[in-house]
């Protein structure tokens, strides 16, 4: 039977042609919008937490509140002990890296010694120096320079080439950062530009500057101090798990406040937050679920209509087929079983070729992407100038179970138009025909 009813719908191209077309196209739009959504979410989620706030975040609550101001005084103490207990108690997947959050002046001089040109500046320090820190991979640091070397020595410094054309800086030129230290105090120290960088979010390259972890606590006063010590998790973890990662550490983090490292101030209060916890990500994360549930339903609901719709006007052509059928003894619940299962064959073939269709752009998409950098230039928004969508096996599951159903529903319904009329009549349009 299944062979008789792959001829017929390889033969009869009217009854099978249109149907197969919008599967087809409903399977890969589904494909392309439900790849692209979770590429644009995803890379939000791992641009954010690679350049800000980590995967899972240990900071100073205090810091945490006032963030905004980044209010030095308020760092964590004892970076080592702090993070060998990271590591005793956290899970064994999550790398941690002590970062410092600093804001300045930068000031350039001029060839006398006077300013130049000078402007606010937000930075941020890491291991750099070291060619084994995995920060340097994390942050992508040999393929974003525009321009220069990474730091190899102390007092060396990486801008954002937005930043430099701003200032007019070239590389070899020394900077001087006049900022607060850990001490409340005035921070100044010189260093060199030696590296452009180009961090592919606009309002970074505008505003950032990169410098070694070490000189960060030898400017301002910090030693064995960090602002934060983020959590990074191998790519195969889903979001939808950091919360119960978070929630394993927060327990085991009361017993470090019953004996804190004897450095810590007496109202220091460490907390443990997820990447969703930050920057409203929690709330585009239940939006971004609820629209791809809604994308899916629209795309099912439209494909199940246009199906019932063709399902209509191919029937009108093929009664007299079901009139003989009927009449060489077929029930009409056998009929719509038949149909049934060519619906079925249809949805499946239009699916595959949905599949290689929207797969095929959605990894297009995935290694070369959509440079979209100058839509979001004045919005400060943390998203990776180049757009990249994700090729996930369940966008396909989302995909290919809706088309291969929505073929079946719409051509049931469309069929249950036989039950509306009698054999006679059926048998009728094969004479008219």
């Amino acid at each position: 039977m299944i062979r008789w009813i792959l001829k017929g719908i390889m033969r009869d191209k009217t009854r099978s042609l249109f149907p197969f077309i919008v599967v087809t196209v409903g399977v890969t739009l589904l494909i392309f919008l439900l790849g692209f959504m979770e590429g644009v979410f995803g890379g939000m989620l791992e641009i954010t937490a690679k350049l800000d706030t980590g995967q899972l975040r240990f900071v100073n609550k205090p810091f945490y509140d006032e963030e905004h101001l980044i209010p030095l005084d308020r760092s964590l103490a004892a970076q080592n002990k702090t993070l060998q207990w990271l590591e005793n108690n956290g899970d064994p997947r999550i790398e941690w890296s002590p970062r410092i959050r600093w804001g300045a002046i930068m000031d350039v001089p001029d060839e006398k010694g006077e300013t130049r040109s000078q402007t606010p500046v937000i930075g941020m320090a890491i291991q750099m120096l070291d060619k084994n820190s995995p920060e340097r991979e994390r942050l992508g640091l040999e393929q974003s320079l525009v321009a220069g070397v990474i730091p190899s020595r102390p007092m060396e410094m990486l801008v954002g080439y937005k930043l430099a054309e701003a200032l007019e800086l070239k590389l070899g030129d020394t900077v001087t950062l006049l900022g607060q230290n850990f001490d409340g105090g005035m921070a100044t120290d010189n260093y060199k530009v030696v590296g452009l960088m180009r961090f592919g979010i606009t309002a970074m390259d505008k505003k950032m500057a990169l410098i070694d972890l070490a000189d960060a606590q030898r400017t301002f006063y910090m030693e064995d101090m960090v602002t934060d010590i983020l959590g990074y998790l191998p790519r195969s973890v889903s979001y939808k798990k950091f919360d119960r990662l978070k929630e394993d550490l927060i327990k085991n983090l009361s017993a470090l406040k019953q004996n804190p490292p004897r450095e810590w101030a007496s109202d220091d209060e460490p907390i443990v937050l997820s990447v969703l916890d930050q920057r409203n990500l929690r709330e585009l994360a239940v939006k971004f679920e609820l629209v791809k549930k809604v994308v899916v339903g629209v795309f099912t609901f439209i494909m199940v209509l246009v199906l019932w719709n063709a399902g209509l006007l191919n029937g009108v052509h093929r009664y007299g087929e079901m009139g003989l059928l009927l009449a060489l003894g077929e029930t009409h619940g056998k009929l719509m079983i038949l149909m049934a299962m060519e619906a079925l064959m249809i949805g499946v073939m239009g699916s595959a070729a949905g599949c290689l269709i929207g797969g095929g752009i959605v990894y297009y998409l995935q290694e070369v992407g959509i440079s979209m950098g100058s839509m979001f230039e004045q919005t400060g928004i943390m998203l990776n100038d180049v757009m990249r969508a994700q090729f996930s096996y369940k966008a396909f599951v989302f995909a290919v179970i809706p088309g291969i159903a929505a073929s079946v529903v719409g051509n049931l319904i469309a069929n249950l138009a036989i039950y509306q009329r009698s054999e006679a009549n059926l048998f009728r349009e094969l004479e008219a025909g």
